[in-house]
């Protein structure tokens, strides 16, 4: 719901500002990647890294 939210907003912001829909769509699929890409690849990445330190740091 928050999001959905913030996706309204930020394209009300974007009209105000007189940015046309074409880059509001554009930056809107742009997040949307990047948030895709936060969620699913990079933190899991950092867990992994995480639990090897842990098992690093308790066998040395």
């Amino acid at each position: 719901m928050l999001s959905i939210l913030l996706i309204l907003f930020l394209a009300w912001l974007f009209f105000k500002l007189g940015i046309g829909m074409i880059k509001i769509i554009f930056f809107l699929i742009i997040a949307g990647i990047t948030a895709v890409f936060f969620a699913y690849l990079l933190i899991p990445l950092i867990a992994i890294l995480a639990i090897g330190g842990l098992v690093w740091a308790v066998v040395s």
